[in-house]
């Protein structure tokens, strides 16, 4: 992952501020696993991101989001620790072989039922809560909690399906709209 993001983070202020978070983490999900229906299942199991298998890139992003709602939920009771990049890195090595043959179905359940998870989190979280500082490994500092849900639910997953599609020669095109020069 990129040491540098260039992300714009969002105030959770509203409960219509977090429904329209959750919504863009449930839209980021699903076109990932839209993405799988386009890899052929023969293919599932190869090297194909960065060396990862299809099985080892939804592995890691469930794995990731099971992690990162404990980091959370330890960091709302005081407990903070930085990890190195250097651990985070050969825990993803690790990952990578250890998921490259996990049963894609199983995965995407596990995925789609931590949606709830996160969504309670979000949803749920209150707003004195929000300056509880995370630690984000990548990007070698802390973020708020109100800033690492969105890193680490929607960010991320967004950076590897970023991955996944120019793999898979998949580009967003934005819709066109009419023009309105003169």
């Amino acid at each position: 992952m990129p040491e540098e993001y260039n992300v714009t983070y969002r105030y959770l202020d509203s409960e219509a501020d977090r429904k329209k978070l959750v919504e863009d983490i449930r839209r980021i999900r699903r076109t990932v696993l839209q993405t799988v229906e386009t890899v052929p299942r023969e293919k599932w199991y190869e090297p194909r991101y960065h060396n990862w298998s299809l099985a080892a890139m939804l592995g890691h992003l469930q794995a990731i989001d099971n992690l990162s709602l404990i980091q959370i939920k330890l960091a709302l009771i005081g407990i903070r620790f930085p990890v190195p990049l250097g651990i985070l890195n050969q825990f993803n090595d690790f990952t990578a072989r250890i998921f490259r043959n996990r049963v894609v179905e199983t995965t995407i359940h596990g995925i789609q039922k931590n949606e709830k998870r996160i969504a309670d989190l979000i949803m749920y979280l209150p707003i004195d809560k929000f300056t509880a500082q995370v630690y984000h490994p990548p990007s070698n500092k802390y973020l708020t909690t109100e800033q690492a849900v969105q890193m680490l639910f929607y960010y991320h997953w967004q950076l590897h399906l970023q991955t996944m599609r120019e793999v898979e020669g998949i580009y967003y095109e934005p819709p066109q709209g009419r023009d309105t020069s003169v």
